[in-house]
């Protein structure tokens, strides 16, 4: 068995790479190996994996991942009870006090080799800088392929033991960079150090050894380049010059006489939208959805996906050197696939440079295994992309006609890469130049899953050379071949060998190998498509006592065939697989699955099945359970479900043909009672003395509402359940004449959008909910849209928009006599003004709001003010008087007993300490604010308060203390996926890089 950590987590046995389970449980095997042959107890596991608010089950879920982990490493010998395998060297993990041991040797761990040939490279040391040493070094450092355990949770690789290994690595760097430069041998050591330097942009001793490397070299230009850039960061992001170190070298360069030494490149423009200390942090997405652990057959497209793309693709673009690839090596990119049965030998054309980014296309009908094919081979070629995975459904042909857009995606994209949606630009060109250029430096693997068309791709085509985008659609994409050098591969029906395959790895050997000929007969009527074997292999599976042959007599004698599947053979009767899987089902099962087709989006929760079908959620679960086994839905996540496309379809024609209108109807009214109810639940939850509501509609009889326990189920639930198909849901009220439910889950999910950043879906609901506010001539509700439509428009910086919005909900609610609704809107008035840095016009606002909320006696809103008055004088400097508001702010909201209130006003009144040099009284208010936090469980709060308590421990001269509530914040901030980690992320690695400083070296 072999075990990597030092990059991404992977482990093999017998060439065979295995596959180690979700993620949580990859994040225990991970910290597990980073402290091979040390006990690790049990509340060490769980504080690395949860942090400050682990579930009440953590213990019982590090025990079941740590029974698969062992169960895992078991494979290495064969059977559990040792057989088959040499344990003198083993992986295994041991059950200690409290705790577990992992032992592993360098001959099973990737970190153990590389500790093992560093130690031999420190036994050389007597003897100085010697060629053997930087050999050895090499070797260990040769073993990194990134950051330690790429690919667990950020918050968690951000632990000390993670982050320890990361500096294991880069010490050795440092180490070998120096002997190569005493030995003359700079050329030998650049590769291992360009990576290293990009992952630590700020570490000015490593910086230096690039610079001088690449001088050295030859590379004068590129040297001076990296010079300047280096300079450009310590600037912007900490405010210093280069050390004694980097001006050292530069010198140096410039006193060689060597042609372009005294004229650097100039230093790339920044990205629009991007300030100079918002430089994006590497981010390693890691999007692929799970491979299918019963892949069959594909054998000929998987061989010419790997002839096609079957190296390092970064020479493309430049392909002087294909002279030395001989047909080993394919570097085939976009734009030209035409020499791809022609010697490899033969000279470039520089007159047509190849594009950088390369496009691999699959195209083939619905149901024939084109997402299948690309998640698996793109799993197989994952780790030859060193910036990471990017994976979306871009939904091309979706039943519901809601395709993503080109720009919903680069947003999608951008954020995974860690951009702020906030320095997302809503302008299109601007947002595409943002786009291009994050991902020029970055070697990606793009996967754009079914596609519409050329159009819906050609926007998310960027990258550095060696990025690759596999592309699926219906489509035949003829104008991404032609225009953007796309290869196609044309997926049809598996071939007879293969269609057998599968179902010999759904039904075994045994059983299929009694009966070959039925087993031909039913791949036949499946038309040897995946999707039908699939089906009819599971529903098989399920009646193991039935000989194959009766079961593919059931699928004769039906003629008809879907229509999505016309283009395959007439003589294949697809929709009798899926009615004989069908037919097979309970009544109840059946009405289920049929009900699913109501639903408007792709993901349905087990809790939105029971509201359509009107039963309890248990009974449900067992329901959907079933057509899991049938292979008629999948199960995405716990409790979370998909139907395909075409199983949707065929469940849209029984239901016409099967359930009366006005039962269908009843199912969708209660589909919409249970999203608005649980939608406010949560909301409310989330915000309890600051979520808005009008009186609830009544509840359908049947209808399953979720009350989230705490603040961490409630976001949960709105993020993974509601928000995926949010403005589906709202387009089905908005179309079923429930307009009330439009408004109120406009209502209700303002602000939990408005903390996500998801500024832009928050403009399509709120356009849905001021058409139906207008059609039931609703005033209030129509100032509501208009009011969360102009503060979304500010947060995009559209300020014309913003105000006439804002403007427009001030008439409304003056109109409709509503005293909250005008103080809200003056408060949101303040808000753009305070941004635009108009602050007496934002208190002019908020004395306004001040008033409005007395006359409506309204004594939390009037907190709030007060707090936002106290902020806006901090904003002028006026610190003291911004103490008397913040004190007055408190006082009304504890006599509220709105304890968010009182936190948020505390956090500011320690603002305002830390802005007069207080820091003693600012860390009291900011430790009572984030105690009431974790009280109430608002994990994002919490992290702003870890934000500034850390800001004014770095004031006080503590970086440590500030470095660890920072990371603190920041594994917060990871956790909810929330733009503002980025920015948390910079604070931490500006103090680490001084630290590092002014350490010795």
């Amino acid at each position: 068995m072999w075990l990597t950590v030092m990059g991404p987590l992977r482990a093999w046995h017998d060439d065979e790479e295995l596959d180690l389970g979700p993620a949580k449980r990859q994040a225990l095997l991970a910290l597990l190996l980073v402290r091979s042959g040390q006990p690790t107890s049990l509340s060490t596991i769980i504080d690395v994996l949860w942090g400050d608010a682990p579930p009440s089950s953590a213990a019982n879920v590090v025990y079941r991942h740590a029974a698969a982990i062992r169960r895992l490493l078991e494979a290495q010998f064969g059977t559990r009870s040792g057989a088959g395998g040499d344990r003198s060297s083993a992986t295994r993990l041991v059950r200690v006090s409290g705790g577990y041991r992992l032992d592993a040797s360098p001959a099973t761990l990737d970190l153990l080799r590389f500790r093992e040939l560093r130690a031999a490279a420190e036994e050389t040391a007597d003897s100085g800088a010697t060629p053997d040493r930087l050999r050895l070094l090499s070797r260990a450092l040769g073993l990194s392929r990134g950051p330690t355990a790429a690919g667990i949770p950020p918050h968690i690789a951000q632990h000390p033991y993670f982050v320890a290994v990361d500096s294991e690595y880069l010490t050795a760097v440092k180490e070998a960079a120096a002997i190569a430069t005493t030995l003359g041998e700079q050329a030998s050591i650049l590769d291992l150090l360009q990576p290293a330097a990009a992952q630590h942009p700020l570490d000015e001793v490593l910086q230096a050894h690039l610079v001088q490397s690449l001088a050295s070299t030859g590379r004068q230009a590129e040297a001076l380049q990296a010079y300047h850039a280096v300079r450009t960061r310590l600037d912007e992001q900490l405010g210093i010059a280069p050390g004694p170190e980097l001006q050292s070298v530069y010198q140096e360069i410039l006193r060689r006489d060597t042609p372009g030494a005294l004229h650097p490149a100039p230093t790339p423009p920044k990205p629009p939208h991007q300030h100079a200390d918002q430089q994006p942090h590497p981010v390693r997405p890691a999007q692929l959805p799970p491979d299918l652990n019963v892949f069959a057959g594909r054998t000929a497209e998987i061989a010419l996906l790997d002839e096609l793309f079957s190296c390092d693709l970064t020479t493309a673009g430049d392909s002087s050197d294909l002279t030395t690839a001989g047909d080993s090596c394919n570097l085939t990119t976009a734009g030209d696939f035409s020499d791809l049965t022609t010697e490899t030998d033969s000279a470039p054309d520089r007159t047509h440079p190849r594009p950088a980014v390369a496009i691999g296309a699959i195209v083939g009908m619905a149901g024939v295994g084109k997402t299948t094919l690309a998640v698996h081979w793109a799993h197989r070629v994952a780790h030859r992309f060193p910036d990471g995975q990017l994976y979306l459904n871009m939904r091309g042909f979706d039943p519901g006609g809601v395709q993503v857009t080109p720009s919903e995606a680069r947003r999608t994209f951008l954020t995974a890469l860690g951009v702020p949606a906030r320095d997302i630009p809503p302008d299109q060109d601007a947002q595409l130049g943002l786009y291009r250029s994050t991902a020029a430096g970055l070697r990606l693997l793009i996967v754009l899953d079914n596609v519409a068309d050329a159009d819906h791709v050609r926007p998310l085509l960027a990258g550095a050379p060696g990025t690759l985008v596999l592309v699926t659609s219906r489509d035949r994409l003829s104008g991404l071949v032609a225009t953007d050098g796309a290869h196609p591969l044309p997926l049809t029906e598996l071939n007879p060998d293969e269609a057998r395959q599968a179902l010999v790895r759904r039904l075994g050997a045994r059983r299929t190998g009694a009966e070959p000929a039925a087993v031909d007969e039913i791949a036949a009527h499946c038309a040897r498509l995946p999707l039908a074997l699939a089906i009819a292999g599971a529903q098989a599976a399920l009646l193991p006592e039935r000989r194959l042959a009766s079961i593919a007599s059931e699928f004769r004698g039906h003629p008809a065939a879907l229509d999505a599947f016309t283009d395959t053979d007439p003589n294949a009767d697809i929709r009798s697989v899926f009615s004989w899987s069908y037919r097979k089902l309970a009544p109840a099962t059946a009405r289920m699955f049929r009900l699913l087709a109501l639903h408007p989006g792709p993901v349905i929760a087990a809790s939105t099945a029971a509201s359509l079908a009107g039963t309890a959620l248990e009974p449900t679960r067992e329901l959907l359970s079933e057509l899991v086994r049938a292979h008629l839905l999948t199960e995405q996540a716990p409790d979370l479900y998909v139907l395909h496309d075409l199983l949707g379809a065929y469940a849209r024609e029984l239901l016409r043909t099967t359930d009366p209108d006005d039962r269908r109807e009843l199912s969708v009214h209660r589909m919409l009672d249970h999203y608005v109810h649980t939608a406010l639940a949560a909301a409310t939850r989330l915000a309890p003395h600051r979520t808005e509501a009008w009186p609830l509609p009544p509840l359908r009889p049947g209808t399953s509402v979720q009350t989230p326990p705490d603040h961490e189920e409630a976001a949960d639930w709105l993020d993974r359940q509601l928000l995926p198909v949010l403005l589906q849901v709202a387009d089905q009220a908005a179309a079923h004449g429930l307009h009330a439910h439009v408004c109120q889950l406009g209502l209700a999910l303002e602000r939990h959008l408005d903390r996500l950043a998801h500024w832009e879906q928050q403009l399509a609901l709120q356009r849905i909910c001021l058409g139906s506010a207008e059609a039931q001539g609703d005033l209030s509700a129509a100032a509501h849209a208009h009011r969360a439509l102009g503060f979304a428009h500010g947060r995009l910086g559209q300020r014309v928009e913003a105000r006439t919005h804002l403007l427009r909900a001030l008439s409304l609610f003056t109109e409709a006599d509503d005293p909250r609704g005008q103080a809200a809107t003056h408060r949101s008035l303040a808000f753009r003004a305070n941004a635009a840095g108009r602050h007496d016009q934002a208190l002019d606002h908020y004395d306004h709001a001040l008033s409005l909320y007395r006359r409506a006696g309204d004594t939390v809103g009037q907190g709030s003010v007060f707090n936002e008055i106290g902020w806006t004088l901090i904003l002028t400097s006026d610190h003291r008087a911004a103490l008397d508001h913040c004190a007055r702010a408190i006082e009304l909201c504890t006599s509220a007993g709105d304890l968010s209130g009182e936190a948020a006003a505390r956090d500011s009144l320690g603002y305002a300490h830390h802005h007069l040099g207080e820091y003693d009284h600012a860390l009291k208010h900011y430790q009572r604010a984030l105690t009431v936090y974790r009280e109430l469980t608002d994990r994002y709060l919490e992290a702003d308060v870890l934000v500034h308590i850390g800001q004014a421990h770095f004031a006080r001269g503590e970086s440590d203390l500030a470095a660890r509530s920072w990371g603190r914040a920041l594994s917060i901030l990871d956790t909810l996926r929330h733009p503002d980690a980025s920015l948390v992320r910079r604070q931490l690695d500006d103090v680490r890089a001084i630290a590092s400083r002014h350490a010795p070296h």
